[in-house]
């Protein structure tokens, strides 16, 4: 939790003694420690309890003990050893009446903040789902909220594989890599994850010998102890589980339990909401996959490209190391890049025309944007669109862009585009070989296409041609096999 600020802290310090000198002049004044004014002392002994917890409280009581005992002068005059044994007691019970309340008063203040800060941090998780759709981001701050509230080493969100019956890491902080990677969690050997799958919350006090969890060794390598498990939950079914590992032997309360309980049931909001706007944007894709189709069919000698080129960037692009958001829009891109032939009579569709008919072939770039732009969703995808036909060297239409001018993944679909064009001519025409396209492709590099990107593509095909040879070997070895 966030401490006061040390600025704070001194100001609320000199408050706390600047109160108790005050209150002290005015018990002296009106009759020593003996009167009601010494009531006042509760006032700073409360504060410094809520501002610096026990140890404040401590501190002002002994303050106020001092103050309030035997140098007020009813207190002074009290000679005999009935009447100083009798202040003694005074002194002590007002003591320990200070510290009952200054203690009270630290622990409940404590309560209080945790309470806030705990609530602070749902609430900023609540707020990351409603203005977020990358599952991995909020599944990140889910789990480093309940590290940093409920003071444990390390927390991870797992989710159920209904087939395989295992339950996948998702997120996770705090955890090595080694541990990440000990293998999977199968429920049918962790008899812990059958009772929280079931629907209960399940504490390990020490995983390292506790035969219901299923990886013991793994766990005292770690440095893990007790353990906290609770159930993610979607209306009747149960989507995976949360824990939190704790560095030493810990019993959970209920208190800790409801608040990891409270955290997976927003990772449980953040899985729901992701699974919804994944399948929104697999029913977009199919839509306008299903659009490019219809418009291919004009044109047999095409029929197909947009899929496969799709195919081809989704590998170059993962090859590439893109993030989940530009992979999208390079699929998307790429299985539009043609849209705009739906504007071109079927006589100008061939990229080899001349004359009228090349001039209306160069427009459907522009015709595509034209498409795409009243669609809110595809706007990252428009440039793709416009400039996927031109060149690295300012040749290239429509606007004979140059270089690195040209946005990034239109200059990735220019590539894949027109090594499909070449290893795929389409119904009645021999395609080259794949090599030989292959070296086509890198002779244009510098002037059609981005030599970078050229390298990248050609590092895809040794590696893609890698696999094919295994691939083959495998097949060889079971057919001698058999």
């Amino acid at each position: 939790m966030h401490a006061p600020s040390r600025l704070k802290l001194v100001a609320n310090a000199i408050i706390v003694l600047v109160s108790l000198g005050l209150i002290t002049v005015l018990v002296y004044v009106s009759g020593g420690a003996t009167g009601v004014a010494v009531n006042l002392y509760y006032l700073p002994i409360i504060w410094a309890g809520a501002v610096f917890g026990d140890l404040g409280a401590l501190f002002a009581v002994l303050v106020a003990g001092l103050l309030s005992g035997p140098f007020m002068p009813a207190d002074v005059q009290a000679t005999t050893p009935e009447a100083r044994d009798q202040t003694l007691t005074t002194v002590v019970l007002r003591l320990l009446f200070f510290f009952v309340v200054g203690l009270g008063s630290s622990r409940v203040s404590g309560t209080l903040r945790r309470r806030a800060y705990e609530f602070q941090k749902l609430y900023e998780v609540a707020q990351t789902i409603s203005s977020s759709l990358r599952l991995a981001e909020v599944l990140r701050l889910i789990t480093g909220s309940a590290v940093d509230v409920m003071n444990v080493k390390a927390c991870s969100i797992r989710l159920l594989d209904p087939e395989r019956r295992e339950l996948n890491i998702m997120a996770a902080i705090g955890l090595s890599d080694d541990y990440m990677n000990k293998g999977p969690v199968e429920v049918a050997r962790s008899p812990l994850d059958q009772m929280v799958l079931d629907g209960a919350a399940m504490t390990v006090l020490d995983a390292q010998h506790d035969q219901r969890f299923q990886y013991p060794e793994e766990a005292a390598r770690e440095g893990l102890s007790s353990v906290l498990t609770v159930p993610l939950r979607s209306k009747d079914d149960v989507l995976g589980v949360i824990r939190v590992y704790a560095r030493s032997r810990r019993r959970f309360g209920q208190d800790e339990i409801a608040l990891l309980e409270a955290f997976a049931n927003q990772a449980s909001v953040a899985i729901e909401n992701a699974s919804l706007y994944e399948d929104i944007r697999r029913n977009y894709f199919e839509t306008v996959r299903a659009l490019t189709i219809a418009i291919e069919a004009r044109d047999p000698v095409t029929y197909g490209h947009s899929e496969r080129i799709t195919a081809l960037a989704s590998r170059f692009g993962e090859r590439l190391g893109m993030n989940s958001g530009d992979l999208e829009t390079l699929r998307f891109g790429a299985i539009l890049h043609d849209i705009g032939k739906i504007g071109v009579g079927e006589g100008q569709l061939n990229g080899q025309a001349a004359g009228d008919d090349r001039v209306f072939y160069e427009m459907h770039p522009i015709i595509g944007r034209t498409i795409l732009q009243p669609v809110a969703f595809l706007q990252t995808v428009v440039p793709v669109v416009l400039y996927h036909h031109e060149r690295w060297d300012g040749k290239g239409f429509p606007e004979g862009l140059v270089g690195e001018a040209i946005p990034y993944l239109a200059r990735l679909v220019a590539i894949v585009d027109a090594y499909d064009r070449l290893v795929n001519p389409g119904t009645g025409r021999t395609g080259v070989p794949v090599e030989e396209a292959f070296e086509e492709i890198t002779a244009g590099a510098g002037t059609r296409f981005d030599p970078a990107l050229v390298a990248g593509f050609r590092r895809l095909r040794l590696a893609e041609a890698s696999q094919e040879a295994r691939e083959r070997q495998e097949d060889l070895r079971e057919t001698d096999d058999e």
